[in-house]
């Protein structure tokens, strides 16, 4: 372990068998903690926990706690957002509709000091942001996910909810101070046709926003990366489990799209395929019982998503020239910002600008 992480962990409260016990209504007479994911959860701390309780078999064997995270920065980044809040939100309120939707949830706090101390789930595999998703990985989730938007698609009751923000995204609001040194960064590697298209986002953000408002709402993610899914089953059938719901959001289902396919998945494992990916989500509605949506739709939201989509390079560029950014964050994130802006670009996303004033590529 570095000093900088012995650190880090020194200022993370160990979970304790007292009040892990009243939370499971049991007593638990002991546990050993396990740090989780580390260099993957930006905004919490993750814990395996394996438990002793008396009486034997009265509490699980082992659970993840999730707690907020060692990093103020961070801390105070989720805080202001309300990230905690809104995945508790998720659990309490929208999970149960869901036909064996995982994680359970043992017990939970959106307030600060916020945890959730779940299900354990680390049989399955995690989704790798650095390696990518295969094809099959990025299918099955993509139907996953699409059975949730089917679930609470325009369903009223969502707009009851404090602490579900319409179009509530971390990269929605990009920083222009930060352009020049991005550019400069990313120009060459990005090629003329993707820096074309996102200065033209970029003029045009507030525009896009409006534009994705107007659009059919649901339940999304707002985050939907490979380290945010877990998968089970084979290389040939996996199986996913989606987790981590800290940005969810009443907005535009193709948001989730967009952000796995062109945050996750790479060029090599999409290309050529995205037709039948757009056609797999919009069937997977339509099994759901969403009605009224064409393909065609499905199509522009998808581009106008991208689009959206672009400005994560430009916040994921913002935290990564943090100095204490551990290595295997930044290099998740100059992947995932290659990836979008490649990404819009294949799908020619530029035929859902607001204003496409001519824009060629």
């Amino acid at each position: 372990m570095t000093d900088e992480s012995q650190s880090q962990e020194s200022k993370v409260r160990l979970p304790e068998p007292g009040w892990i016990g009243e939370v499971l209504g049991t007593t638990v007479t002991s546990l050993e903690a396990k740090r989780l994911g580390e260099g993957k959860g930006l905004q919490s701390t993750a814990w395996r926990l394996e438990l002793s309780c008396d009486p034997p078999g009265s509490g699980p064997s082992s659970v993840i706690l999730k707690s907020e995270t060692a990093n103020q920065d961070f801390n105070e980044f989720s805080r202001l957002h309300n990230a905690f809040g809104r995945e508790v939100g998720v659990y309490t309120h929208c999970t149960h509709r869901l036909n064996e939707h995982k994680p359970s949830i043992f017990g939970c706090q959106g307030s600060a000091p916020s945890w959730l101390l779940m299900e354990d789930l680390t049989h399955l595999n995690s989704g790798d942001q650095v390696i990518g998703l295969s094809y099959q990985q990025t299918l099955v989730t993509i139907e996953q996910m699409a059975a949730i938007h089917a679930e609470f698609w325009m369903d009223p009751g969502l707009e009851e909810h404090s602490w579900l923000p319409p179009h509530g995204f971390w990269f929605a609001d990009p920083k222009a101070e930060l352009l020049d040194d991005f550019f400069a960064t990313y120009g060459v590697r990005f090629g003329p046709a993707a820096c074309q298209l996102y200065q033209a986002v970029l003029e045009q953000n507030n525009a896009i926003d409006a534009a994705l408002a107007d659009r059919p709402w649901t339940l999304v993610h707002g985050d939907l990366r490979a380290d945010n899914v877990l998968y089970g089953g084979t290389v040939e059938d996996p199986a996913s489990v989606i987790i981590d719901w800290s940005w969810a959001s009443r907005s535009m289902a193709s948001i989730d799209i967009a952000f796995l396919i062109g945050g996750s998945t790479p060029h090599v494992q999409r290309l050529g395929r995205h037709e039948e990916l757009l056609q797999v989500w919009h069937g997977s509605l339509e099994k759901g019982g969403v009605r009224n949506y064409s393909l065609a739709d499905a199509r522009r939201d998808l581009q106008l998503a991208a689009l959206r989509c672009m400005t994560t390079g430009l916040a994921m560029h913002g935290f990564s020239m943090a100095p204490d950014t551990p290595v295997r964050v930044a290099l998740f994130m100059d992947d995932a910002i290659q990836r979008h802006a490649a990404y819009a670009v294949e799908i020619e996303a530029w035929q859902a600008l607001p204003d496409p004033g001519g824009f060629k590529v």
